[in-house]
């Protein structure tokens, strides 16, 4: 071979090599589009080399919602954690073919407990994994201290503790790697691709991993108990633990009268506050006294006739849920005085951070903001509203980015625009980034609760196949007592958009986005249009149509306060 020929093929040989590592570093699969949950946990999944995809008619696609079967798990864990399953040319299972791939997985993932044999001399290496196992794949193949969480309650109602996988479960928990959903976590259910790789990614690296749960020391905010209870006997016991053995985990005594806030009702026992802790003490032994500002549980007081409309409050607030409490004071732990339903009007006195003064029947009191519709009487429905905008992604994360057409700066645009809108209408707008900036997802979350925020947008732009377009507005799937709120505000903003914009109505859809699923506030995510297709394009990068576009949340959040 000359010397020519030979520094060509090498040339070739190396920029072949750093096209497949583009490949890699840079993922994009046709069913995993930038504003689908799992983009960023699927992105680094395939840095890691865990995961590769399939090649559908040319299309590198991922298949997120097909089940994962045992035999990927194995081979997913077992990369993520860094752990070694060499090539073998032998099967300790009749249903693994010797020397495959999937032998050499299985083989590792069997010796080192991370996921059992279906019997002893098969795998069923094929069949899809329930939650349970997936709880004991993520522990053991992550080294988690199951141990360590096994006498400490989860709080999913559909998981006890003589669940063979408890503790797996509960490690994977306070490990910030699920959270369950609805208050279940669904053991024997499926898992599917997609949410597997949330979970992979989550105990593979911190920066995706859930809000840590409090693993049994410290108090939570008053406005986080379920209720209140009274002690009924004298010289109760106050353990440290949820194990109601000997007397090593008493942490003190209390007598008739003593009133806990209750953080979680288990079987048979009640976890308190004691002494600025978390405490743990028998359920007979305390009756319920006082349910909190979360109308889904507790036995509310018994209703009393809605008030007439409010006509000469500059303020009045409308209930969004039902069984709503009012409180003599602004706290969680105060007695109840009343409580109302969804619709029901209240005039507003004051308001001061999540709490709001109000008058009612005669009688003053105080509601948690989050559960009251603040709704002027005269002038901008706007006025005083806190308003939380958040322009999807910023900074490190572009977004969808086509034919020069980047989300986060389509986003960032619409949402500052908006904010002038309704500033100049007299509301208090909180903008989760004001330049190019990343913050996470949490952060984002986090920021409309420190601000009190009543409402919350995100605004994002979508990413598709080239046929894909139009508007389309999500709440959340997990129901939450203000999902009603959810959906009437969504409506109206994704009406006005595809009206004004005369963009391809995709609807009002559900999806747990994690900005929309953790919080309580109305909140709705806006896929405004397709940056992928080129009509919507057009759109998404003209400035009147940003106008437009701008125009049309706002249109939609004062028809949502003029309710």
């Amino acid at each position: 071979m000359s010397f020519k020929k030979f520094t060509l093929t090498f040339v070739v040989v190396i920029m072949s090599m750093f096209s497949i590592q583009s490949v890699y570093a840079s993922p994009h699969f046709a069913d995993i589009p930038t504003s689908h949950e799992a983009y960023k946990e699927v992105s680094y999944l395939v840095d890691k080399g865990v995961i590769k995809g399939y090649n559908v008619n040319g299309k590198q696609m991922f298949k997120p919602g097909e089940n994962v079967k045992r035999w990927q798990v194995a081979k997913m864990v077992l990369i993520a954690a860094g752990i070694d399953a060499p090539q073998t040319s032998k099967s300790s299972f009749k249903d693994v073919p010797a020397g495959s791939e999937v032998s050499m997985y299985v083989e590792k993932a069997a010796q080192l407990g991370v996921i059992a044999p279906t019997t002893s001399t098969t795998f069923s290496p094929y069949i899809a994994i329930t939650r349970d196992e997936m709880a004991k794949a993520l522990a053991v193949a992550f080294k988690l201290d199951s141990n360590k969480y096994e006498s400490l309650e989860v709080p999913f109602s559909d998981i006890k503790p003589s669940n063979a996988y408890y503790k797996y479960i509960s490690a994977i928990y306070y490990g910030g790697i699920t959270q369950g959903t609805a208050g279940k976590y669904l053991p024997k259910n499926n898992v599917t691709r997609g949410q597997f790789a949330l979970f992979v990614a989550r105990a593979a690296s911190s920066t995706y991993r859930l809000p840590l749960p409090v693993q049994g020391v410290g108090v939570p905010n008053e406005s986080d108990a379920i209720m209140q209870v009274k002690v009924n006997t004298d010289n109760l016991n106050i353990r440290s633990t949820a194990v109601f053995t000997g007397s090593n985990n008493v942490m003190g005594k209390v007598n008739t009268g003593h009133i806990f806030n209750v953080y979680f009702e288990g079987a048979g026992y009640y976890k308190v506050e004691y002494n600025g802790k978390y405490g743990y003490i028998y359920k007979q032994y305390a009756d319920k006294v006082i349910s909190v500002d979360n109308p889904s549980t507790g036995t509310p007081p018994e209703e009393e006739k809605p008030a007439p409309p409010a006509t000469t409050a500059k303020t009045i607030g409308v209930a969004t849920v039902d069984s709503l409490n009012i409180r003599s004071q602004a706290s969680v732990s105060s007695a109840a005085i009343g409580s109302i339903n969804r619709g029901t009007k209240v005039d507003v006195l004051s308001i001061s951070g999540s709490w709001v003064k109000v008058s009612y029947n005669g009688k003053t009191g105080y509601i948690s903001k989050t559960y009251l519709r603040l709704v002027n009487t005269s002038g901008s429905p706007v006025a005083g509203r806190i308003i939380v905008i958040d322009p999807g992604h910023g900074g490190k994360d572009p977004g969808a980015v086509s034919n020069n057409a980047v989300e986060k700066a389509i986003v960032f645009n619409t949402a500052s625009k908006l904010q002038k809108k309704l500033e100049a209408a007299g509301a208090v707008v909180k903008m989760t980034r004001t330049g190019d900036t990343y913050p996470s997802l949490e952060d984002r979350v986090a920021f409309a609760k420190k601000n009190n925020g009543e409402i919350f947008i995100s605004i994002h732009a979508n990413s598709a196949s080239a046929s894909a377009n139009g508007t389309e507005t999500f709440y959340s799937k997990s129901a939450n007592d203000n999902e009603k709120e959810d959906y009437a505000l969504a409506k109206l903003i994704n009406d006005e958009i595809v009206k004004n914009a005369k963009m391809n109505n995709r609807g009002v859809k559900r999806e747990d986005f994690y900005v929309i699923r953790n919080l309580y506030i109305p909140a709705v995510l806006v896929e405004l249009g397709f940056v992928t297709n080129s009509a919507d394009r057009a759109k998404l990068t003209d400035d009147a149509y940003i106008e437009i576009f701008a125009q049309s949340i706002y249109n939609g959040i004062t028809k949502y306060y003029a309710q």
